[in-house]
């Protein structure tokens, strides 16, 4: 008995340290989201601002104005 209990503790405390690591991990990928995210808007304002309004055809890439 005092085996499984340690064993089932011992499983606990892993699980917690694993979770611990998954939330450093979901912090870290939601930065780097805002990050692309911040990226992707300041490319699409200096594209908008040297082509004008539009829209890129993503097959093809050839811009196709508003």
């Amino acid at each position: 008995l005092r085996l499984s209990l340690d064993t089932v503790t011992f499983q606990l405390g892993r699980i917690l340290v694993e979770t611990i690591k998954l939330e450093e991990t979901k912090n870290t990928l939601k930065n780097q989201l805002k990050t692309l995210e911040n990226k992707e808007i300041s490319l699409a304002k200096k594209l908008s601002s040297k082509y004008g309004k539009g829209s890129i055809n993503i097959e093809t890439g050839t811009f196709i104005p508003s």
